[in-house]
């Protein structure tokens, strides 16, 4: 049996409020939805117009073939309840090597009722290899 670590935790100043719950939740479900290895799953959390969403669907491709694992702290978190910008400090471990780290610049908008990445900074952190 496959295991796999998720965190998303808040890591912002004290002086500032945690993002909201909903956007916690919808972070944890991507992430859950890689270390899944859901790669529709997890690309379902992304704007079909992301730039870069080709690029994006090329690594996840490889990561559903992984094992992955994922820490995801926010750094900070801008906006009202329809768009988000975040800087998210992201570790990524794949099959085990050497954990991945970033800086993550995410921005997310509401479509409907469902959160969606619009904006995601560097997309190339996802790719497999280091």
């Amino acid at each position: 049996m496959r295991l796999a670590a998720i965190l998303v935790a808040s890591a912002i100043a004290a002086w500032a409020a945690d993002p909201p719950k909903d956007v916690l939740q919808f972070l944890r479900s991507a992430a859950e939805d890689l270390a899944d290895q859901n790669p529709n799953g997890f690309l379902d959390h992304f704007d079909s117009n992301l730039p870069g969403i080709a690029t994006l669907k090329d690594e996840v491709s490889v990561l559903a073939q992984a094992d992955v694992e994922s820490t995801i702290e926010f750094v900070s978190d801008e906006g009202d309840d329809q768009q988000r910008d975040l800087q998210l400090d992201w570790l990524l471990r794949v099959n085990g090597g050497r954990p991945k780290h970033q800086l993550v610049q995410c921005r997310i908008a509401k479509q409907g009722k469902k959160w969606k990445i619009t904006e995601l900074k560097p997309i190339e952190f996802f790719a497999a290899a280091p």
